[in-house]
């Protein structure tokens, strides 16, 4: 059983676990464009990192980042220096 535990602008995250999250992307048809996470605060903090315009540092997040969004979205992103 899932329940959403968070809403930012085209996103939101469901818990799916104690200690699992799913960002997905809002008003799709199915959950193609998803990601997981370990923590919600992760979970919040990627979705804030994509609405500034901002390529995450670390392997995994930029993977979730090219799973939540389009291809033209994701090459938009600006990558954050040090």
């Amino acid at each position: 059983m899932s329940r959403v535990v968070f809403y930012h602008k085209k996103f939101k995250v469901l818990q799916i676990g104690k200690s699992s999250y799913v960002v997905v992307r809002k008003n799709t048809t199915n959950y193609s464009q998803h990601s997981h996470l370990s923590s919600l605060n992760g979970a919040i903090r990627l979705i804030k990192l994509l609405d500034e315009g901002r390529l995450p540092r670390s392997d995994y997040l930029k993977e979730s980042a090219r799973r939540l969004l389009k291809d033209q979205e994701y090459m938009r992103l600006k990558s954050i220096t040090s």
